[in-house]
């Protein structure tokens, strides 16, 4: 009856023992897979700086008529750069080749609002890391739908 008893506490220890260990791995596996990449507190602030918008259609319009320039990157942007939220925005670029300018801009979903972000002139491209981009995009079958 003794041997009984102390196979069963040994038996219920080992099994307590594998419980926590599991509750623990699995609070840190859920933790690592929620983060994702953020500035570290006091890098950024905000500030109020002159930034203009407008309508989509015509700011898009006038990038492409007035500056001849076409979109070549977009991407969703998130709150609080967490990948499981809905999309708050879109940041684009433009560029034209003809003018060498390109325009950094963000469009706010909720209001329909186009910002300039930023203008450049004289552009400078890293065709080596843009080529490693295209050639996996086609390796993942992610070609263009341009």
């Amino acid at each position: 009856m003794k041997k009984t008893i102390k196979h069963i506490l040994a038996l219920t220890i080992i099994f307590i023992t594998l419980l926590i260990i599991g509750i623990v791995y699995s609070i840190t596996n859920t933790a690592k897979a929620d983060q994702h990449p953020m500035f570290p507190p006091g890098t950024m602030k905000q500030t109020m700086s002159p930034i203009f918008c407008g309508s989509a259609p015509d700011v898009y319009g006038h990038a492409t008529n007035t500056f001849k320039q076409i979109p070549i990157a977009w991407a969703d942007v998130k709150s609080k750069g967490d990948p499981n939220t809905p999309a708050i925005a879109w940041v684009s670029f433009w560029y034209s080749e003809e003018t060498d300018s390109g325009s950094m801009f963000l469009t706010v979903v909720e209001s329909g609002e186009t910002c300039l972000m930023g203008y450049g002139m004289q552009w400078k491209f890293d065709t080596d890391a843009l080529l490693d981009i295209v050639n996996k995009s086609f390796d993942e079958g992610n070609e263009s739908t341009q």
